[in-house]
Order: C-alpha cells, then structure tokens, then sequence
C-alpha cells in the first residue's frame, strides 16, 4: 500500500468576523474597544473536522456548494493558510491556481512573472528559461508577453497562470475553477496538458461546478456541506475520462 502523499486529520478553521480592522497602533490607542469587539466577533468555520487520505497519482474531484470551504480546503493544502486546528501533511512539490491574478504582480510583465513564479516554485533561472517558450505559446497572449499584467483579460490571465503551473509539472496539482472562464479551443489545450500531467502521476485536486470536468479528469469525488466533508466516493473508470 503506497503512502498517503496527502494527510488531513481533524482539520479544522475558523475565520473571525471583525468589521473593523486593528493595526497595532489602533490596537494601543483603543485597547478596550479592541478586546470588546475581539470577545464579540462572530466565528465563521469554513471546515469542520476533516479527515481525508489522499494517495500519489489520485484525481480527486471537489465539489459542493458556494462557501463550502472548497477554496479553504485547497488553500491549506497549497500552503496559504498556516493557522488551524488539526493536521495537514503534505508530501510533494505543490502547485495552484486558486483564483485569476493569484500570484501574479500586475505591475509586471507577463514574461517577468513567468520567472517570478517559477523561482518561487524552486526552478532555476536556467530552468525557467527552458520552459519559457512553451509557456508563451500555451498562452497565446502575443505581443502582451511584455506588457504589465493590468492590461491582461480574465482569459489571458487564465492561459498564461495555467501554463506556468502545468509547465513546471508538479506532483500535486491544486485548481480551482480556472478553466471555466476559456473558450473551448483553451479547454482543450488544458485538456490535453492535464492529460500529460495525469498519466505521469501528478495529483489532481480539482474544484468545479462543471460535472463534465469533474468526469473527465477525476476518479474519486469529495464532497463538502458547510465545511464537512458529507461524501467521499470512488468513480467507475469511463472510457471517456482521460
């Protein structure tokens, strides 16, 4: 039985409500008024008690509805969060794409974040450079190459964050939602890069409301309820599913 590369147990989070935002000084200057609302906050729990077992080369479909804590869920997996209650264990080189201009700095130029992103996902600069042209071309954002991210549609962002996290081929692969904003000649070419991605073992996480998507790419399906985790089934593999 091969290891677990992913291991949660009794996950839990919680995200206190506080309308009003305390810096430190604000916090010094009204010290009473801090505690006071602090002791009044209301709690969000986003996930309640999740236990999940995930193994090397698993597709993994999450779904549910809005606020369920999907998003959450993947958020402390790919590392963004660090404050919880539980366990969260993590056994390979992670990446994600949780929201469109997540990780991106708009005031750079696409081919500058192409390089941000990858040294931040521990490649080289020799590395990245290898990489770089199937990045531009699995984009397809032209001459926008060398312009700043804030001139970019929501569908050049799409192409060229899903680019870069598929080129650097992962072992764990986080995305949430991404692919609903392309058109279809874009869903195909992510068809085609999961497809390699898949069948070279990398582990799929994937949140979508699009039940194609979630037939195609995936294997078992997760589903939460607010933030419990109410269903966790094996899928009959299809002829269809690549």
């Amino acid at each position: 039985m091969s290891e677990n590369i992913i291991e949660i147990r009794n996950l839990t989070k919680k995200f206190v409500m506080q309308r009003r935002h305390y810096g430190m000084k604000n916090i010094l200057l009204h010290l009473p008024q801090y505690i006071k609302d602090r002791t009044n906050a209301k709690v969000f729990t986003a996930l309640n008690n999740i236990n999940l077992d995930i193994k090397p080369g698993e597709r993994i479909g999450l779904t549910g509805h809005n606020g369920c804590g999907k998003t959450t869920l993947l958020s402390i997996i790919g590392g963004v969060y660090n404050r919880y209650q539980g366990t969260c264990k993590v056994r390979g080189k992670v990446s994600m794409m949780l929201a469109l201009g997540a990780g991106f700095c708009m005031q750079l130029s696409g081919r500058e974040n192409i390089a941000l992103n990858g040294i931040l996902q521990g490649k080289t600069r020799r590395e990245i450079n290898g990489l770089m042209k199937d990045i531009i071309d699995f984009a397809e954002v032209g001459d926008f190459i060398d312009a700043p991210m804030y001139q970019y549609s929501s569908g050049m962002q799409a192409r060229l964050g899903f680019g870069i996290i598929t080129a650097i081929e992962p072992e764990i692969l986080l995305v949430d939602e991404v692919m609903a904003v392309g058109d279809a000649n874009f869903r195909e070419k992510c068809g085609e890069r999961m497809k390699k991605l898949l069948e070279n073992g990398t582990t799929l996480i994937l949140v979508s409301h699009n039940q194609s998507d979630i037939d195609r790419y995936c294997d078992r399906v997760i589903r939460l309820d607010h933030g419990k985790l109410v269903s966790d089934q094996k899928k009959e593999s299809t002829a269809e599913k690549i």
